[in-house]
């Protein structure tokens, strides 16, 4: 069980780094499909990612050492259906009239070896009959083939990393692994009258979609910025002048898309766009103001606190006090800026400090 557990443990640890690549794109998808994401639909994404990690870290962890696999001497395969059955009537304690082998029978390899092979699939099929809207036929072929890409992750010792299996291709966790899918599935059905159906959480979503909130402005922003992100570290692998190279990836990425369509790559994937106060296209000039008070002023804001905070360890005595006087009043303005931003989460509608200075405001495309 420690084991099991351990496994468990890493998958928690991997889990916030891994998200970002294999649910990111999943939700930019979703998000650009209905304009919104409903916190049920992340929580079951999220939820279900852990899952498939814990699931397959479960078949393969912990790693043996080659050496160790090379010298293993034990069955590679078993082929004979229903082997656990046999097994469990030969080795297992278990006697009915005898009430004191009960405890020591659940607890024998012949119960908890193949009751692990059934509950390891059961949350598979709740997800895909649940969430995924799976029929039957395809939760029942699909846990099969979760089943048999676990299987032959072992029989070719870890796509040929090791020099033979370091684990059994065992037929019968196929038949088990299948078992815990039907399960899972009989469980959606009778636990999805106590959940929110897909039909209500897509009509919340287009609900949602009409709005502009601060979650759906900050996806735009994040997006915006790990594009420049990459571009920029892969250019400065050749190029040396980093502030240079990202000044140059925001007036391509940020000013020049908004110029020309109105919104930026981020924007477009969120289903939003920038226009004037009257609601239609913002001019040039309008657009070159908002960035230059939205990025120029909160990130100058940002540098020069920053700034001032690390002069306070190095600065002369009768230097202190004006370096102080000034952190304060730069750390005020900071602080107005953040009000602002926390008004905009908790209020339905509300105009930025640039939006307002600029006379822009956004609205959605769906």
């Amino acid at each position: 069980m420690s084991s099991y557990i351990n496994v468990i443990y890493t998958a928690a640890i991997l889990f916030p780094i891994l998200a970002i690549f294999i649910t990111l794109p999943m939700l930019l998808i979703n998000y650009h499909k209905y304009g919104a994401l409903p916190k049920w639909s992340i929580f079951m994404l999220y939820t279900f990612v852990f899952y498939m990690m814990c699931a397959y870290f479960l078949t393969i962890l912990p790693l043996p050492s080659q050496s160790y696999v090379a010298h293993l001497t034990t069955p590679t395969h078993n082929f004979v259906p229903f082997t656990f059955v046999r097994e469990f009537m030969k080795y297992n304690p278990f006697s009915l009239t005898h009430p004191g082998t009960w405890v020591a029978a659940l607890k024998a390899p012949t119960v908890i070896q193949p009751v692990f092979n059934i509950f390891l699939t059961v949350p598979f099929g709740f997800y895909l009959h649940y969430y995924f809207q799976r029929s039957w036929k395809q939760t029942i072929l699909l846990s099969f083939c979760l089943s048999l890409f676990f299987e032959v992750t072992q029989i070719t010792g870890l796509y040929g990393i090791y020099p033979r299996p370091y684990r059994l291709f065992d037929v019968d966790d196929l038949l088990l692994n299948t078992t815990g899918g039907i399960i899972g599935a009989w469980g959606a059905q009778l636990l999805g009258r106590f959940l929110p159906t897909k039909q209500a959480v897509t009509a919340r979503t287009m609900a949602l979609s009409k709005n502009v909130s601060p979650i759906r402005r900050t996806a735009a922003l994040l997006v915006d910025w790990i594009i420049i992100g990459i571009i920029s570290g892969i250019l400065d692998t050749v190029i040396k002048v980093d502030w240079i190279i990202t000044l140059i990836c925001f007036v391509i990425f940020i000013l020049g898309f908004e110029f020309l369509t109105q919104r930026t790559i981020g924007m477009r994937l969120v289903g939003l766009k920038i226009v004037n106060l009257q609601g239609q296209k913002a001019g040039w000039f309008r657009l070159l103001i908002r960035n230059f008070f939205g990025y120029g002023i909160i990130g100058g804001l940002f540098a020069t606190v920053i700034r001032l905070l690390n002069m306070t360890g190095t600065a002369p005595t009768p230097q202190l006090t004006d370096i102080m006087h000034w952190l304060l009043i730069m750390s005020f303005l900071l602080l107005l800026v953040f009000v602002d931003l926390l008004i905009d989460w908790f209020s339905k509608k509300h105009l930025l400090f640039f939006e307002r200075l600029s006379g822009t405001d956004t609205k959605t495309t769906k």
